[in-house]
């Protein structure tokens, strides 16, 4: 590989660690030929251990510039434990678009957690309308080689063993083991035994994490996530805040029932929360789905909140608040999801029908919010931006900041910028 191939490779190696907390292995390839494309990426994986939300590997992508920088946040197959099989080679996929800006398109696996795993069979293919599926090629794409060099890995752990291995290969003779059963768990926002409690709440199990001391600062995570995906803000506000983190119902570590889900009930959720943590008026940084939480019990129970910050916030999903191609994608999501028998208890295809059907807030309810709400998203959202000025116009006490240049990925894409804001809100009096 060439010198200037090497500082390249690493200098798009160095900005996905800035936007990762995982293990990669990535491979680089030329798109630009196809760039607005759509792009279906296959790989096989086989567990060691059984997958939790804390330790398992999942396919990933990333569009990057000619400069090597990546043009969005890293692609993931959220939905990891609908192709999982035990004991068994797991065939994933995750489809995506190539950025229109995009000269490279990262692809591989992410790894978090302690567990190990085998990797076989990669495979990149491009819709092309003249050809159909165009099949991109990749380099040692089956690990039959000795070497690696075709691969490249980020953030890997001094304790884990990367390995070429002849003992299981889903075909061929080898495949890629990663080793990761001599790493031990460090202890992190979402992820603190010693921190992290239970709550009985409306026949499920909430997850929570309270640290320091001061005026309470809870924070409320997007669909299918969870409290770590706040790191930054947990950072910057942890000497300042009595910090709650919390896990909506059937995502992080809380748990879920048969129960329909719906915001409304989310917010009923976090409202028993804060009764049972005796706290009232409390600060609120919502995110996605977290902010329509913090919308709905504000309206609801307005005794509950100080002040509020929520990003990317919609009152309905239709062709007025949420853009075509995000819609577009979340069905193709979940027809996938069905094509593979995927069953619709499962919470993964509930928190998409989730995203698809809900919530129903009626523009003039917001009149009724009494806290002061700070109203943010991105120039290049998935929210409609005349929808998130809708939303600050219809709330009495309301500020807005559209984030140049950002997308609904704000807090982690632009955290300093982010979190400065939401700071200035809380703390003006």
């Amino acid at each position: 590989m060439s010198y200037y191939k090497l500082i390249f490779f690493f200098f798009c190696l160095s900005y996905l660690s800035a936007f990762s907390q995982t293990q990669d292995i990535v491979q680089v390839v030329n798109i630009e030929q196809y760039r607005g494309k759509e792009f279906l990426l296959e790989g096989k994986i086989f567990y060691e251990d059984n997958i939790t939300d804390n330790s398992y590997a999942l396919l990933s992508s990333v569009s990057i510039d000619a400069n090597g920088k990546p043009i969005k946040m890293p692609l993931f197959n959220d939905n990891a434990k609908v192709y999982h099989k035990e004991n068994d080679w797991s065939h994933y996929e995750l489809t995506g678009k190539v950025d229109k800006k995009a000269k490279y398109l990262a692809i591989g696996a992410s790894i978090d957690g302690n567990g190990s795993y085998y990797f076989d069979d990669f495979k990149l293919y491009v819709k092309d309308g003249r050809n159909g599926k165009v099949e991109i090629p990749l380099k040692n794409a089956g690990f039959e080689k000795d070497s690696l060099t075709d691969w490249h890995l980020a953030n890997i752990n001094k304790n884990t063993r990367v390995s070429i291995s002849l003992d299981n290969a889903a075909s061929g003779k080898k495949s890629l083991f990663i080793d990761n059963s001599g790493v031990k768990d460090t202890p992190s926002f979402g992820n603190n035994p010693q921190v992290g409690k239970y709550m009985d709440v409306n026949g499920v199990k909430l997850y929570y994490e309270i640290y320091g001391k001061g005026e309470p600062l809870l924070f409320l995570n997007g669909n299918n996530s969870s409290m770590w995906r706040f790191s930054n803000q947990f950072q910057y506000f942890k000497d300042k805040y009595k910090i709650v983190g919390l896990d909506s119902r059937g995502q992080g570590k809380s748990t879920a029932d048969s129960t329909k889900l719906t915001y409304e009930l989310m917010a009923e959720d976090v409202n028993t929360f804060l009764d049972k943590l005796h706290l009232k008026k409390v600060n609120i940084l919502g995110w996605s789905d977290g902010a329509n939480i913090a919308l709905i019990l504000a309206m609801n129970h307005p005794d509950k909140v100080n002040k509020m910050a929520i990003m990317g916030t919609v009152l309905y999903n239709n062709d007025a608040s949420v853009t075509a191609e995000t819609n577009q994608l979340l069905r193709k999501q979940v027809k996938e999801m069905e094509a593979r028998g995927v069953a619709k208890t499962s919470m993964d295809y509930r928190l998409k029908m989730l995203l698809l059907t809900e919530p129903h807030i009626n523009p003039d309810s917001l009149q009724k919010i009494q806290a002061p709400t700070l109203v943010m998203a991105g120039q290049y959202d998935v929210v409609k931006r005349k929808h998130t000025e809708l939303i600050a116009k219809k709330i009495p006490k309301s500020q807005l900041i559209i984030f140049k240049g950002a997308d609904h990925e704000a807090p982690e894409k632009i955290p300093d910028l982010f979190n400065k804001a939401v700071s200035t809100f809380f703390e003006t009096k």
